[in-house]
């Protein structure tokens, strides 16, 4: 399957936490990525995607191995590697990207600090451009940053095909899905996915903190 026309996987040095978020003209893409584990790092798999590729490239890196060591696995082991676009952070905020040739075009990737950018199917390379000029200049969170990219692409011309799915997941650092959106079925996907979290992300971070003061307290919700 045709999966996550463009997509992007980030770190926040100054909370240490791991985010990620895509669109596609494909349903339910929140299905299928991106995999994210909080100390960990995050796995992007697209193109045409072998879902698989995600997990285990988590798996590679709880054992300590770095972005560049990760995405040589998981390449080594995959027959149909050319096909695909795989994207790896590792703990540290370090990543590594493959785009292989036999991606439709537009394709392509970007590596900036403790960020990866990476696109096929799409309008044209101008679309990564625009996420990458969005990602880098946008306030606040993580999450407000995420979206930000997803929207410059989408404003940009996004994926050749239309639109039809996208998702969005922060992880902080303890173990705790401090966002976790999708629309699976939508005329505007990205445009939803604004509006579900500005709707809910006072909740969100309110629900947060009182996490956190019960896990110090030593007890649970």
């Amino acid at each position: 399957m045709k999966l996550n026309t463009f997509s992007i996987i980030a770190r926040c040095p100054e909370t240490g936490y791991f985010g990620g978020a895509v669109a596609t003209c494909f349903p339910g893409v929140g299905a299928y990525s991106p995999h994210i584990e909080p100390g960990v790092g995050a796995v992007i798999t697209q193109g045409w995607v072998n879902p698989p590729l995600g997990q285990k490239g988590i798996d590679h890196l709880k054992r300590g191995r770095t972005a560049n060591e990760t995405l040589n696995h998981l390449l080594m082991n995959d027959p149909g590697k050319e096909l695909r676009q795989v994207a790896v952070m590792d703990c540290y905020g370090n990543c590594a990207v493959y785009t292989g040739v036999e991606n439709d075009e537009h394709k392509g990737h970007r590596v900036g600090d403790h960020w990866t950018i990476q696109g096929n199917l799409m309008t044209g390379p101008e679309v990564i451009d625009e996420m990458a000029e969005a990602f880098v200049k946008a306030p606040g969170p993580l999450a407000n940053r995420l979206l930000a990219a997803l929207e410059a692409a989408d404003a940009a011309g996004g994926d050749i095909r239309g639109k039809q799915s996208a998702a969005i997941r922060v992880v902080a650092v303890d173990q705790y899905p401090f966002v976790d959106f999708r629309v699976d079925d939508h005329k505007e996907p990205v445009a939803e996915l604004r509006r579900i979290y500005e709707k809910n992300k006072s909740v969100l971070i309110e629900r947060y903190y009182e996490w956190i003061d019960a896990v110090k307290q030593g007890t649970t919700f």
